[in-house]
């Protein structure tokens, strides 16, 4: 019995050891104290608990010298903290931002900046500006905190007031700050924006008592500010997390919804992408503070610093030979080029950062586009297929409509939706839900209905409105109004009722929207129709499933518009699955299933944004996240209406693989429908055997030898034995590519290939030039201006002043070559195709000259060996 008990004991502690769950401990600065950075941030810790349900988050309170030993020892996972302190961290320790906090103002809106605020008692006359604070008691926060001290010091510096001339006394936190300055300890002060809103919102101060120095004013910024303002606090991943919990991470935290408990605890509206934190190192910089720090020391202390045991090694053998003080000679020069290459390294490290920061900036306004357009999208798609699926299955005409209207209300972009019909010759509301309870016809739906068109009214202050219509509009935030005629057939003018939708968005109904609401409203017309002409039923349900049908033959030729790489691609995966169903023997059905399913196999695309549907070159971790959603996508269009359950059981496994490692499920051997098989291979076929940006086609042999090689693992191996058979002799199209053939396609490209500052083409396009593959002929020779020690003119004058002269050089260019193929390649590097005149003459006239700027000419042939290495080597 007691062997019973102990194996029951150890069974028990191994099922806890298999169900635990990994720690994960967030890092967080404690600006006031342990008890409430636990009270406004743990609700942050259980949300990701709950979004991430394999992880279990902890907050950890962290003062500043308390994160040090804490991220040495690797004791946290993550780290939110002030903006100058992450970039201190950033440098000292390689943590890496994933996302910044959205912080909550008093009107309720979200603020990713936020600033600093000099302050004084309104009592005391005796200061009146920021002269006046010399050898005056001030009081800030903390030295290292951003906010309360750090950006006031910067403005402070620029006026002409150092630290040393402020009796400064670091109060600890913001609150206390404020009181030594009420209280008269100090004569003004330093905290972060929204402090004292918030103090006088508590009742803990009166606002009035206070008035700010240096005040600013910033469009769109709710709270009063003395400084410049910054990104607010980032979370960040150190260097020992992993990419795959820090993405888990970030996407959780960038689809907070800003009204959740997590959110309001922080006091903000949850989380966006990573801003572009450059503005704070300039800050640093400037100040010589952070990572800057080592600005201060000369060079004899930071040599003493480094090396003082070499000097202690040569006091203690000088007694013992002159050979030793010939070797210590040696190894002083040995350190003398040492400090040489530091001096150069610290010269190029401003500009890997300024880099670094802009690529992450651009990344980040990308996914957060991204995540946005998805959302609106999958809305709008689920909403229309709501309502087709109500048009097919529901048998009632009031039903219909009143299931109809109230569905459209739903979607958080309409604020209100309402249905009129003709009945007894008058046109009266059948059914109306949202905002408002007005249920009376206005002009609008008269208008729709007499001129039996659509209608879009974007001017609400539309004299022909009633008052009454006006002010509710104004109340409820209605931004356009959508009037359609409900027809009886796409073949009648007949209208039998007008369908009405009223936006909230800013921007009123996009072409793609209003293309939707305009084929949904032919189907509500034909279905309401077809309730009064019960003899045609059978004619009319037909119909009305080929409307569908048509609907999204539209999406996938929306989508194929969208990117003229992808035209046909549908078409042509159709036709190869057909051609291995058929060497496969499979039923005539089967075959028909295959092909409807395989034209609609990338309708989910229509939620994939711009930003990565159309970009021509390879694709991110997260950008190829985001893209493998349009399987789950599709299948939530195509399996909400009953007739195309099929179609959408098979569609959803044409990224499966036969080995498990495919998406979105990650089925396997049996587990994928064996239709489904056919169309992955037939999808990849059709991948692998056109062309693409940074990968040539391959030819059909090539392609059908990778599929041989991949059966077994990604495809079934039947699957690809009757694909070699059939696929061997099909015509390929080599003419498809993602080279952009007309101006508005090459507009679309030059979102990724030209340079932003000069509007040049940039250094990706200079390569496709040189090897062949870009819609401009390969030139026969390269001029190559060089801009001499331009990095003397940026540290003399200042990055912003350097970025101006570059753009002005390249504006000369343009103006002065109009028709010549120019790039900007490597920073400060100017290359023209094929020039034949007099160069030095054109650039003697260059706003270069003026600013003192030297240039160096060299030309090179375009067939020379190793080109881009020639280019590369600096021009003397």
């Amino acid at each position: 019995m007691k062997k019973l008990a102990e194996l029951f004991l150890l069974f028990s502690i191994f099922i806890c050891a298999l169900n635990a769950k990994e720690t994960v401990q967030i890092g967080v600065l404690a600006h006031k104290n342990y008890e409430s950075t636990h009270m406004m941030w743990d609700p942050t810790a259980e949300y990701l608990n709950t979004k991430i349900p394999e992880y279990d988050f902890h907050i950890i309170p962290l003062r500043f010298e308390e994160f040090l030993p804490y991220l040495r020892d690797k004791k946290i996972d993550f780290v939110i903290t002030n903006s100058a302190y992450y970039v201190d961290l950033e440098s000292s320790f390689g943590i890496s931002r994933i996302a910044t906090l959205k912080n909550k103002d008093f009107n309720g809106k979200a603020q990713t900046e936020f600033g600093g605020v000099i302050f004084k008692r309104a009592s005391n006359t005796t200061i009146q500006s920021v002269e006046d604070l010399k050898n005056k008691k001030f009081a800030a926060v903390d030295p290292e905190s951003f906010g309360g001290w750090i950006m006031a010091l910067r403005e402070l510096k620029e006026l002409g007031i150092r630290d040393k001339d402020l009796k400064t006394t670091f109060y600890g936190t913001h609150e206390s700050a404020v009181f030594a300055v009420l209280d008269g300890k100090a004569d003004a002060g330093t905290v972060r924006t929204d402090t004292l809103e918030r103090m006088a919102a508590e009742g803990k101060i009166n606002i009035n008592d206070f008035t700010l120095l240096e005040q600013k004013n910033y469009p769109d910024f709710f709270y009063q500010t003395s400084t410049r303002l910054y990104p607010e606090w980032p979370i960040a991943t150190t260097k020992h997390t992993s990419n795959a919990m820090a993405e888990k991470v970030a996407v959780a935290l960038i689809s907070m919804p800003q009204h959740s408990e997590a959110a309001e605890a922080s006091k903000s509206m949850g989380w966006t992408i990573p801003l572009d934190y450059q503005s704070i190192h300039e800050c640093l910089k400037e100040l010589e503070m952070g990572p800057y720090k080592h600005f201060r020391e000369d060079a004899f202390i930071s040599f003493v610093k480094q090396y003082w045991y070499y000097g202690v090694i040569a006091l203690l053998v000088l007694f013992l030979s002159q050979i030793i003080v010939l070797y210590i000679a040696r190894i002083n020069a040995k350190l003398r080029d040492t400090q040489r290459e530091l001096e150069i390294l610290n010269d190029s490290l401003e500009e890997k950062i300024r880099e670094k920061t802009e690529h992450l900036y651009n990344e980040s306004v990308k996914l957060e586009e991204a995540y946005l357009n998805e959302k609106y999208l999958r809305s709008i798609l689920r909403t229309v297929a709501d309502v087709n699926q109500m048009l097919i299955t529901t048998r009632s005409k009031y039903e219909l409509i009143d299931k109809a209207t109230l569905c459209l209300s739903s979607n958080e972009s309409f604020k209100r939706a309402k249905i009129s019909l003709i009945e007894e010759g008058e046109l009266r509301v059948a059914a109306a839900y949202g905002i408002g309870e007005d249920k009376t016809i206005t002009w609008i739906e008269r208008k729709a209905h007499e001129e039996k068109k659509n209608l879009m009214i974007t001017d609400l202050d539309d004299a022909r409105m009633s008052p009454e219509c006006r002010e509710n509009i104004a109340s409820h935030g209605i931004k356009a109004i959508y009037a359609l005629p409900l027809k009886s057939s796409t073949f009648s003018d007949e209208v039998i009722g007008v369908l009405t939708i009223c936006t909230g968005r800013e921007n009123g109904f996009n072409i793609e929207e209003q293309k939707m609401i305009e084929e949904l409203s032919g189907d509500i017309g034909f279905a309401l129709n077809s309730f009064a002409q019960q003899k045609h039923i059978n004619e009319l349900y037909d119909e009305r499933l080929e409307s569908y049908e048509s609907f999204i033959d539209a999406m996938v030729n929306m989508i194929e518009q969208r990117d003229t790489y992808t035209a046909g691609h549908t078409v042509r995966v159709s036709h190869y699955a057909e051609l291995i169903a058929r060497e496969m023997e499979l039923s005539e059905k089967e075959i028909q299933l295959l092909v409807e399913s395989a034209k609609l196999h990338d309708i989910g695309k229509v939620v994939t944004p711009d930003s990565i549907l159309l970009k021509p070159g390879k694709l991110s971790n997260l950008e190829y996240e985001l893209i493998k959603e349009h399987a789950k996508a599709g299948y939530e269009v195509l399996s909400n209406v009953h007739l195309y359950k099929e179609l959408a059981d098979i569609m959803i496994d044409h990224h499966e693989r036969y080995d498990g490692s495919g998406y979105p499920y990650g089925k396997k051997g049996g587990e994928i429908s064996l239709l489904g098989h056919i169309m992955a291979v037939a999808d990849s076929f059709d991948a692998m055997t056109t062309n693409r940006i940074y990968k040539p086609r391959k030819e059909v042999k090539e392609s059908l030898i990778e599929l041989s090689e991949l059966s077994g693992t990604w495809y079934h191996p039947a699957v690809v034995n009757a694909a070699i058979k059939v696929l061997a002799d099909v015509s390929i199209d080599t003419t498809i590519n993602q080279i952009g053939h007309t101006p508005l396609e090459e507009e679309r490209l030059s979102y990724f290939f030209k340079d932003r500052l000069t509007k040049l083409y940039n250094e990706d396009y200079f390569m496709m030039v040189i090897n062949g593959r870009s819609r401009h002929s390969k030139p026969k020779k390269f001029t190559v201006i060089s801009l001499i020690d331009f990095h003397r003119y940026n540290k003399a004058f200042g990055w912003e002043r350097g970025n101006t002269m570059i753009a002005d050089f390249a504006d000369f260019l343009m103006q002065k070559l109009p028709e010549r193929l120019m790039f900007r390649v490597w920073g400060d590097r100017f290359v023209i195709a094929d020039y034949e005149g007099n160069l030095d003459e054109v650039l003697s006239e260059s706003p270069l000259v003026e600013a003192g700027i030297k240039t160096a000419i060299k030309e090179i042939a375009s067939t020379a060996d190793n080109l881009e290495g020639m280019l590369r080597d600096k021009v003397i």
